[in-house]
């Protein structure tokens, strides 16, 4: 599973947004996934589907190819 900390730092360099913009959602609710280090089931999935994977490799890729 992808930790919340690896998906907050993609998010922050490959769209330059805070999580709660990207899943359109309150800080209250991701206050509690930066405490636990962990996203909920349906958020993954939302993320998976929004880039194609959730292949910790792969997603390091998108962010670093250039």
């Amino acid at each position: 599973m992808i930790d919340f900390l690896f998906i907050e730092l993609y998010i922050k360099k490959k769209y330059d947004q805070k999580v709660e913009e990207y899943f359109n959602i309150h800080k209250m609710s991701v206050s509690s996934w930066r405490k636990s280090n962990q996203i909920p089931e349906r958020r993954l999935y939302e993320f998976s589907l929004k880039e194609g994977t959730s292949d910790i490799e792969e997603l390091f890729k998108i962010l670093y190819k250039n």
